[in-house]
């Protein structure tokens, strides 16, 4: 075949693209298999933590006679993101943002709208 001849068949996917979705996969399994090993790995929550939770009422009294009632709102969405980084919520969180970066690889492999030039390094205009 001669290189003046357009390819008959154009490629369906970029290897941009291609790069993109394995990516996404490799994520995706990493994230699912980190997540299962720290859910099975993890241990029981101490009794303790528990009950010196910001849920008390004398220490969310104490936190809103201080700060105000936006001191007290603060102090439950703090201590709601600390806990996302402990024991089997970690996993979850793991399991959720391995998820959220492989569809954001899928997406930006799908919407990828322009091509990029071949590897040959083409020249149909001489």
């Amino acid at each position: 075949m001669s290189e003046d001849h357009p390819r008959s068949v154009p490629a369906k996917y970029s290897p941009l693209q291609i790069r993109l979705y394995v990516t996404g996969v490799v994520i995706l399994v990493a994230a699912l298999i980190g997540a299962c090993v720290i859910y099975l790995t993890t241990p029981a929550p101490d009794s303790a933590e528990q009950f010196y939770a910001a849920k008390d009422p004398r220490y969310q009294i104490t936190l809103q006679q201080i700060g105000g009632t936006a001191e007290v709102i603060a102090a439950g969405l703090h201590q709601w993101f600390d806990s996302l980084w402990n024991g089997k919520a970690l996993a979850y969180t793991v399991a959720a943002l391995g998820a959220a970066a492989a569809v954001v690889c899928f997406l930006i492999g799908h919407f990828l709208a322009f091509d990029l030039p071949d590897e040959r390094g083409d020249e149909r205009d001489s």
